[in-house]
């Protein structure tokens, strides 16, 4: 076996951030773990392969989920949810103005 950074590195930031890997649908309810620490489980982030996130490979933003989130954080966007498209509409603004 040859070592790169795939195989190193990257595996074990993600062990660290979401414990080993379990397959899970990446449309699954993600739910924060009892215990953050430096155990075996990671500090709660949960992985989802490239297959199963909802965008095209060229695309910087995962949209829904990135909706979802903002909803869940701001109470203000909780309270009008339409907020979260103002939001993403001046992100997607940012990402094209850099390109």
């Amino acid at each position: 076996m040859s070592f790169n950074e795939a195989n190193t590195v990257e595996a074990f930031v993600r062990d660290l951030l979401a414990g080993p890997i379990s397959a899970k649908p990446a449309n699954a309810e993600q739910k924060p773990l009892p215990s953050y620490g430096s155990g075996p489980i990671g500090i709660g982030w949960c992985y989802a392969a490239t297959a199963e996130v909802p965008r095209q490979i060229h695309e910087l933003l995962v949209e829904p989920w990135l909706r979802n989130a903002l909803i869940r954080l701001n109470p203000e966007i909780a309270a009008q949810p339409e907020r979260a498209d103002e939001v993403l509409y001046k992100l997607r603004a940012i990402v094209l103005s850099v390109r």
